[in-house]
């Protein structure tokens, strides 16, 4: 297995993610400083999730035209656009429309990604690199809020956000040079919308998604909140407990790839939600530190074992040819009623009763979901469109 792109697409994504991680922390600080609710706070994510889905659903289609490093990389240079933008920005309407582009740039990225790990690594593989890969999200989510709150005692949050752009612009020289671009699709084989969405596989990986989505980004994107205003956790002390709470989520995402080439995505699919969903609900009864502590690493490590064992299991079901749209199809749907609707919803429900009732009832949907697991095709090893 290639190691050195395996670690430059790491740390692609880890600054993909990072981007939109940074917000959830310092979201305490822009609710204070533009005067709003926690609804309205909240609010900012379903902006971003919004643009982060239609670029999953639009770049699945073109990024097999334009080029899907072409496409990475014009989604990174947007990021570093946006983020050195909000250095000037204090409306706040315009944030709505600057956490929409910002969805826009970082959504190019796992649909046109996808195809070139896929195409890069055989399929015995796909687990493990797709596990590596995607415990970058899980270092982002464990290690930006400690990184923030660390940064806040030297730099203003907008400098930090300026810091992040201007690397978005470095990385991506890197990934050009190592990356190679998949070979070209057979004209005939042009996958029609039409016939994606006939496919089963779509509703229930759209489903899954969803709950996994609301699950991880969702809940990490209100936690702050949660911890520092219902709660009464110190502002600095709640973002470093928050991010070393995510720290499991890293290994479980390893662990995850590796047991899902040993055990089969449905398997893990299942298991991974149902856990996530009783560690979500233990989440809202925590009432002491100690058990809020517990409860935090359990539901951060649980929420995140379910996106390698779907990317396996979209990968193993989907030919070259369509993967790239069933990828961004499917992880839009999730994206928009997972990431975007949850710490709305979450946040309207605190506005008139309270984040522990909303998480509640969040745990609970998503431990009955996940049986919807079990729909999913056994996978028949018909793809032979790999590079060695």
């Amino acid at each position: 297995m290639r190691l050195l792109p395996l670690f430059i697409f790491w740390c692609l994504w880890f600054l993909n993610h990072a981007t939109r991680a940074t917000f959830s922390p310092l979201l305490p600080i822009i609710k204070d400083s533009l005067s709003i609710s926690h609804g309205e706070a909240g609010g900012f994510f379903t902006s971003l999730s919004l643009g982060f889905a239609l670029s999953m659903l639009l770049s699945g289609r073109f990024s097999s035209t334009l080029g899907y490093k072409k496409t990475i990389v014009s989604g990174y240079f947007g990021i570093g656009i946006v983020l050195i933008w909000i250095q000037w920005t204090e409306n706040y309407y315009l944030f709505h429309i600057l956490f929409f582009l910002l969805g826009i740039s970082t959504g190019t990225y796992i649909p046109s990604i996808i195809p070139i790990l896929t195409e890069t690594y055989k399929s015995e593989h796909w687990g493990k690199v797709i596990g590596i890969h995607d415990s970058a999200a899980s270092f982002s989510i464990f290690s930006i809020p400690i990184l923030i709150a660390f940064s806040l005692k030297f730099l203003s949050w907008r400098h930090i956000l300026l810091i992040m752009g201007l690397i978005c612009f470095i990385i991506p020289i890197f990934f050009w040079k190592v990356s190679n671009e998949p070979k070209k699709e057979d004209p005939k084989l042009k996958v029609r919308y039409r016939d994606i969405l006939n496919k089963k596989l779509v509703w229930i990986m759209g489903g899954l998604a969803i709950m996994a989505s609301g699950s991880s980004i969702g809940i990490y994107s209100i936690l702050p909140l949660y911890l520092i205003k219902e709660r009464g956790i110190e502002f600095s002390y709640a973002n470093t407990l928050f991010g070393l709470s995510r720290i499991g989520g890293f290994f479980v995402s390893i662990i995850s790839g590796f047991l899902t080439d040993y055990f089969g995505y449905k398997t893990m699919i299942i298991m991974s939600l149902f856990l996530a969903g009783i560690s979500t609900i233990f989440l809202s009864f925590a009432s002491s530190l100690t058990i809020i502590i517990i409860s935090l690493i359990l539901q951060a490590t649980f929420s995140i074992a379910f996106f390698p064992a779907s990317f396996a299991a979209i990968s193993k079901l989907t030919s070259l040819s369509e993967r790239s749209i069933i990828t961004g199809l499917i992880f839009s749907i999730g994206v928009i009623f997972g990431m975007g609707l949850t710490p709305l919803v979450l946040g309207l429900i605190a506005d008139h009763f309270s984040f522990q009732k909303g998480i509640f009832g969040l745990g609970v949907l998503i431990t009955l979901l996940c049986f919807l697991g079990k729909l999913l095709e056994d996978h028949k090893e018909s793809n032979k469109n790999l590079i060695p």
